[in-house]
């Protein structure tokens, strides 16, 4: 088995849509908007252009983490992150198009899809066999302040059939709490890993983000990213529910993905998808650069695949 490292660099966050014969793969690229790539493989897919404009967005910069679904009349949705231009924040959007390479549009115009005075990013949309969706996204470390310290926390709420509005409670999904994530505790974007300290304000983080749910055998599993983007420690958990909105219990054998020494760092903020003749496949990014963890990621690909009801990244 093994991953896939791909040609494809200077992104993040890569999600798979496979609709019909072609690939459509999507990620955190240009400051422009959204970017979009396809092809006939997931590993071999080539750039489109931009799917989503700043021009026509209520963002003007931070365009992460795209995830697109075909919706039940044939529209395709995507949620995303961006820094609304009414006050700096970053906010989840929701566009639609009639087409997966855009132009996709905001759903209201100038308008992310909502607004709870918090800043929230990594949405990811689920819909469960009884046609219920469901959106789970993260409240941002950047003002998200836990106790003192800037906390990422996972949070889910029902969608609308339209798949555009939140319609239920929020609920708290996941909160940093394992040892293993808290391991870039006081370094966050810098990959200073052995610092005590954050040295700017000498502030603390930790992320519980990017979600991603799969359901196998009537229970729910949601995979996730903790520690720093650009740490080599960012890494890949996972924890099981009955129901979608949980509560979820993070497995004991946590983190399911992490760094391997002197050839891959920092994979995370995983997505899944089904090839054509039905493998579950995991995409994820890496750092470009082994030595110099940064923005700067590669797309990846890693068969997965359920064992005595455990979820493995086969990326070893």
């Amino acid at each position: 088995m093994g991953y896939t490292a791909t040609d494809i660099i200077h992104i993040g966050d890569p999600f798979v849509l496979v609709d019909g014969d072609t690939y459509y793969m999507y990620a955190t690229h240009s400051s422009d908007g959204i970017s979009v790539w396809k092809g006939r493989t997931p590993e071999k897919v080539e750039p489109v252009g931009l799917c989503y404009s700043k021009e026509n967005s209520f963002g003007y910069e931070c365009f992460w983490a795209p995830e697109v679904v075909k919706r039940a009349d044939g529209k395709y949705v995507m949620h995303f992150t961006a820094r609304d231009r009414a006050d700096g924040l970053l906010r989840t959007g929701v566009a639609v198009s009639d087409s997966p390479t855009g132009p996709f549009l905001d759903v209201i115009p100038g308008k992310a899809m909502f607004d709870i005075g918090m800043a929230t990013i990594d949405a990811t949309c689920f819909t469960d066999d009884d046609g219920q969706s469901y959106l789970f996204y993260v409240k941002d470390c950047s003002v998200n302040i836990i106790n003192g310290i800037h906390t990422s926390q996972i949070y889910g709420a029902k969608l609308s059939d339209d798949l555009t509005k939140l319609v239920g409670e929020h609920i708290l999904i996941a909160t940093p709490t394992q040892e293993w994530e808290t391991r870039s505790l006081g370094a966050p974007c810098m990959s200073a890993l052995e610092d005590e300290k954050f040295k700017h304000g000498k502030e603390l983080f930790m992320w519980n983000e990017g979600p991603a749910i799969l359901k196998h055998d009537g229970k729910y599993y949601m995979t996730y990213s903790a520690n720093c983007y650009d740490s080599k420690l960012y890494s890949v958990g996972v924890a099981v529910a009955d129901s979608p909105l949980g509560p979820y219990k993070k497995s004991d054998k946590n983190p399911i993905m992490s760094y391997i020494e002197g050839e891959i760092s920092g994979p995370g903020h995983n997505a899944f998808f089904r090839d054509r003749k039905g493998k579950l496949v995991c995409a994820f990014h890496i750092h470009t650069d082994y030595d110099k963890p940064s923005g700067d990621r590669r797309y990846c690909l890693c068969p997965a695949e359920f064992e005595n009801g455990e979820l493995k990244l086969l990326y070893k």
